[in-house]
């Protein structure tokens, strides 16, 4: 990629202040593609005599909307893309004034305004898209955990409503004699009291809030909540604790209660072990069982909910890895930025 000499200045100063932009291949590409084509519009623009500056009529062009997609997609916030654009504008109008030969007052305003103009037209149309990628990435975990809790209350709820009512009816139908009556009445009492611990678990789940807590000390709130029976469950932290941004925070905590909820499902004879590692750019979450694991080449995510937990891990930028092999334990792992955006 040939960048010319009036752009690399510029690019320079971006690229320092967005590593990540600078770094990946395709944003990098994305950046001088867009900025090259900022210049050519406002060159145009100049050249036409267009005096004004408004462009945001325009805001939903086709053409500019994919770039906001790309930026969704690498979880770049479009505020970004927004300074970037102040830095393309500050450092390129003395260069572009000189490009256009502009000298007389009306010459310099209508090059500002066809410099801001170029810029500008992309911004409007690079949110937009953002947020409706967004839109959908939320659209698509919330169907994602209807889809999970219907699952769950037709495999375990429902199944273990039924299974009591089976034992009862046995009872009613066969009328044995009173030890055996009486053994099948408690068995049919365990298995209905177990479907109701499900059913409240799950409310549990659904209602989990960090609210004012640090998110380490919301999860040992919750999981107090969820599996009071057992000290099978410890959560230790490592580092600063500190603050997240609410809507990071409330979708961690959805995260690492749905893995806590898997390990209830498939591996809870074996303790389980939660590490939070507070360093000052990130949060890493580690949540590893003993149990007995599967291998992850051949198991349906779905059954782990795993799908829902990596796109609520994208939705905040977050990184999300699953870990397992038979006989070695589960271990997930989120990465969460402690970015303000």
């Amino acid at each position: 990629m040939q960048i010319p000499d009036q752009l690399t200045p510029v690019l320079v100063r971006i690229g320092a202040m967005f590593p990540e932009l600078r770094d990946d291949p395709v944003m990098a590409a994305s950046l001088f593609e867009n900025v090259t084509s900022m210049l050519t519009d406002a060159h145009r623009r100049y050249a036409a005599g267009q005096e004004s500056s408004i462009t945001s009529d325009q805001l939903l062009a086709d053409e500019h909307l994919a770039t906001g997609a790309l930026h969704a997609e690498h979880m770049q916030h479009p505020a970004g893309a927004m300074l970037a654009a102040e830095v393309l504008f500050d450092e390129y109008l003395p260069v572009f004034v000189d490009e256009v030969g502009a000298t007389t007052p009306a010459e310099l305003l209508r090059a500002s305004r066809a410099l801001h103009a170029g810029i500008w037209s992309r911004f409007p149309a690079g949110a937009v898209a953002y947020t409706e990628a967004l839109r959908q990435r939320v659209t698509t975990a919330n169907l994602d955990s209807r889809a999970h809790i219907a699952r769950d209350l037709h495999d375990r709820v429902a199944h273990g409503i039924l299974a009591g009512l089976q034992r009862i009816d046995l009872a009613l139908l066969t009328d044995p004699p009173a030890p055996q009556r009486t053994a099948q009445l408690e068995g049919a009492a365990a298995q209905l009291r177990r479907a109701l611990g499900d059913v409240q678990n799950l409310a549990v789940a659904l209602h989990a809030r960090v609210g004012d807590d640090l998110l380490d000390a919301a999860l040992a709130r919750h999981v107090a909540d969820l599996f009071p029976d057992t000290e099978r469950v410890t959560i230790a932290s490592h580092g600063t604790p500190g603050v997240l941004v609410n809507w990071r925070a409330e979708e961690s905590l959805t995260i690492l209660l749905e893995a806590l909820t898997n390990w209830w499902k498939h591996a809870r004879d074996a303790a389980a072990h939660v590490r939070f590692d507070w360093q000052p750019d990130r949060l890493t979450v580690t949540v590893h069982d003993d149990g007995p694991g599967f291998d992850g080449t051949t198991h349906a995510e779905g059954r782990l909910g795993q799908s829902t937990m990596r796109e609520r891990a994208a939705l905040i930028g977050a990184g999300l890895d699953v870990a397992s092999a038979p006989g070695a334990g589960t271990t997930v792992t989120l990465v969460v930025p402690r970015s303000t955006l």
